[in-house]
């Protein structure tokens, strides 16, 4: 414990000593160990760290949604679940407060809060009795609402709050760390009380539902016996519940989805970055140790053992790369809020993501190992003096010297490698992210803004009212100077979609149950002009078809093009197969695919009917789309603000932006990561340059003496530079060729991450190899050319 002490002291006055070489050292390891910790973090956030909940271990959830119905027979079969729940998030309307908002609801099951170990911290959760249709209406505040809207007043309990015109009771607040899997509710009341329609109907399968496992019971097991309810509930209910496959899955896995692979291959990029950060930390104490030769000698001669050396030496390093992991931490945590600022919906779990006491730990086990692997060969190799060969004159070429250089040499190689790697990685996202860019969404989002607007059931529950909303809201906002305007259930591109069974007149008729499903949109206005969605066949819906007129839709050209075939869809009739609406619908357009769900998916079969000709009442909800030919979209928000108001000031405009805004929204995981890896491929890009520019400038410094005497001899200042440079391009020639065969193996594995371009894009490989040849060129050039002004005559006397 002494020697560690003296070994520490002495460490730090050598440091101390040579301020550079430390703050180079030290900001090399940050780069590399702050960037590892940052990703780690995330890791650590979504893919380690335990879901709130007690035991979660045994929570599990279902990959697809379910109705009430089926939940409920699920329920009261199984056995191998404690307990079992389910919800929905739906938008309510809150009007207590100075103005009107909307709050996301979750329409819950009184076996939720049971299933996920939920507590109130005020108050209690929703009773079995209180979830029943017809009971009374109440309401459980998150921690989150009751602070931001009621000041967290104790006195809450008990009050009634108007949601979307109804009025609820407060029973409970939640505990103020408590969100439910799949979002974070403001408020939380019955499903059966709040939309007693939806629940009443088996086919609605909207419920996330999750299950708490019993004790010693595995998912296997219950995967079994829920196969065999499935089967009895087909019998019971042959339509609705016809090939449903329930599949169960431990809830992490369905909170984390597909975000794992990505994630591991961003954590393997980051590895190596770290990688090439510590090539460069072995080459500084490479090169430092070189410049202790002297020192290094005479503690030899004094009777210093290697390993006592070695010792020395792994303990300085050892010191630098911990003070680089603290360096690096800072770096950490600029890098998390760097993350966070791009708003990364499609990641789970943001709320956990942070340094923690896991993140320290990884950052000082990673420090310690950098210290000790890539310290190991430099105070090895420096351990190796011999007293007697260096104190010769001409002992400057020593075989510790070679081994020494050839070392050098393979670090940079390494690092040239893992860099073009990371460069092929981000090119190949830059590439797919381009191509993303330039696809042709299927509709004109130039001038186009939008806003939802939820219409509530108390005011409007009949569809003519709904009706005569529209309609007067269409009009006043048509009315403001240069604005038109439309409405339609679902925009493109933000993920939500209606989809119902239907069948077609004429075609071969289906068994109840196996019928064709369809994405479903309701439209009002002259919403395909205003979207400049171009009319194929027929004609666009009209403010003709009304109540009371023939049935008509609008279908798009996948429908067309699947279920139509070489037939003529114009004048054909289809109906929905079950429901509220069994009358032949008769089409009379077809227009142009919009990519609904995605620019890098395309559009599935759908149809477009009025709102004038529905007959769901339920169906309340719509954007308003507004086109301002006068001046930009966003000025003329808070006027079409104004016009709803005018015609019902109780309702909130949410979700309001451009339509330019939702397109580049909807590309925001392929932003995130090619930005990500954009940023680390920049990084290594640095790293190895500074690592090839140290290399050769160092072997133009050891052979100083070498370049003076050929210079004496008669070369040119040419002759040099070839020399110097030929030497660097042999090094990027050899860590080219290693990272194209390596990045041709690990590329395939970010396929999915990429549109438009393979995996082994010729184009991406050759352009990248001859960028990182260049910049490896030019790092090389500098210390040529400072070995080109070399003065033969002071080189001579050079030791």
């Amino acid at each position: 414990m002494t020697n560690l002490w003296q070994d520490v002291r002495f460490g730090l006055r050598m440091l101390i000593k040579n301020p550079g070489f430390a703050l180079v050292t030290i900001i090399t390891i940050a780069l590399g160990i702050g960037a590892n910790a940052a990703i780690f973090s995330v890791i650590n956030g979504v893919l380690l760290r335990p879901l709130p909940y007690p035991e979660p271990e045994r929570l599990v959830a279902m990959r697809s949604n379910m109705s009430v119905l089926n939940l409920e027979d699920f329920r009261a079969r199984t056995q191998s679940f404690e307990e079992g729940g389910g919800a929905v998030l739906q938008p309510l309307d809150y009007t207590g407060g100075a103005e009107p908002v909307q709050v996301q609801a979750a329409l819950s099951t009184a076996g939720l809060f049971k299933v996920l170990g939920a507590r109130a911290a005020l108050g209690r959760v929703i009773s079995p009795e209180e979830d029943r249709v017809g009971a009374e209406r109440v309401v459980v505040l998150s921690y989150g609402f009751w602070q931001q809207q009621f000041g967290g007043d104790k006195n809450i309990i008990g009050r009634t709050i108007p949601l979307s015109g109804g009025e609820y009771t407060v029973v409970g607040v939640m505990a103020p760390d408590f969100v439910l899997p799949h979002g974070k509710p403001d408020v939380f009341t019955s499903v059966r009380v709040t939309n007693p329609v939806a629940s009443a109907a088996r086919g609605a399968h909207f419920l996330r539902n999750y299950w708490r496992l019993k004790p010693g019971v595995t998912i296997a097991q219950a995967q079994g016996e829920m196969a065999a309810i499935e089967k009895e509930l087909e019998q019971l209910d042959p339509v609705e519940n016809k090939n449903r496959r329930i599949v169960p899955v431990p809830l992490h896995e369905r909170v984390v989805g597909d975000t794992r692979p990505a994630l591991l291959i961003l954590f393997g990029a980051v590895g190596l970055v770290l990688l090439i950060a510590c090539a460069n930390f072995a080459n500084l104490l490479l090169a430092r140790s070189a410049s202790r030769q002297q020192e290094i000698l005479i503690r030899t001669a004094l009777g210093a053992g290697r390993m006592r050396l070695v010792t020395q030496l792994l303990t300085e390093s050892v010191m630098l790369s911990i003070l680089g992991g603290a360096v690096g931490l800072v770096f950490a945590m600029w890098g998390v809020d760097l993350l966070m600022s791009f708003q990364p919906e499609s990641l789970p779990r943001l709320d956990s993501i942070g340094l923690d006491g896991r993140v320290l730990l990884f950052t000082l086990g990673v420090s310690v190992l950098t210290g000790l692997v890539f310290g190991l060969v430099p105070a090895w190799n420096a351990s190796r003096a011999n007293v007697s060969e260096a104190l010769k004159e001409g002992g400057r070429a020593s075989t510790s010297g070679v081994s020494r250089h050839r070392f050098s040499n393979l670090l940079v190689v390494s690092e040239l490698a893992l860099a073009i790697v990371l460069l092929i990685g981000a090119g190949l996202l830059i590439k797919g992210f381009w191509r993303l860019s330039q696809v042709e969404s299927g509709f004109n989002p130039d001038g186009l803004v939008s806003m939802r607007i939820e219409l509530p059931e108390a005011r409007y529950k009949d569809i003519a009212t709904q009706t005569q909303f529209r309609e007067r809201v269409l009009q006043s906002v048509g009315s403001l100077p240069g604005a038109e305007a439309a409405m339609i259930s679902e925009i493109p591109l933000v993920g939500e979609s209606l989809f119902q069974n239907f069948v077609i007149e004429g075609q071969p008729v289906l068994a109840p149950g196996e019928e064709p499903e369809l994405h479903t949109r309701t439209v009002m206005g002259d919403y395909f002009r205003l979207m400049s969605i171009p009319l194929l066949k027929g004609r666009a819906l009209s403010s003709q078809d009304r109540d009371g007129s023939m049935l008509v839709a609008v279908i798009n050209e996948a429908m067309a093009r699947e279920f139509f075939k070489d037939k003529e869809p114009l004048g054909a009739r289809l109906r929905w197969a079950r429901g509220e609406q069994q009358q032949w619908v008769t089409i009379v357009g077809v227009v142009g695919d919009v990519h609904h769900f995605g620019l890098n998916q395309p559009d599935e079969p759908a149809v477009y009917t009025p709102y004038a000709q529905t007959a769901f009442a339920w169906k309340r909800w719509q954007y308003l789309v507004v086109r301002s030919n006068a001046q930009s979209p966003a000025s003329l928000v808070e006027s079409v603000k104004k016009q709803v108001w005018s015609i019902d000031s109780q309702l909130p405009l949410t979700k309001v932006r451009t339509l330019r805004e939702v397109v580049a929204k909807s590309m925001t995981p392929q932003r995130f990561y090619m930005t990500l890896l954009g940023i680390f491929a920049g990084v290594a890009l640095l790293l190895a340059c500074v690592g090839i520019y140290g290399v050769i400038s160092y072997s133009v410094t050891q052979r100083t003496h070498e370049i003076g005497i050929r210079m004496a001899l008669g070369a040119s200042a040419r002759d040099v530079l070839g020399m110097v440079l030929r030497q660097g391009m042999l090094l990027t020639v050899a860590g080219v060729a290693i990272g194209l065969l390596a990045s041709f193996a690990l590329t395939r594995l970010m396929a999915a991450m990429l549109f438009g371009v393979t995996a082994t894009d010729p184009l991406t490989f050759v352009s990248v190899s001859a960028i990182l040849a260049a910049v490896a060129l030019l790092s090389c050039y500098l210390p040529a050319r400072r070995a080109t002004r070399v003065d033969p005559m002071v080189a001579l006397r050079y030791e």
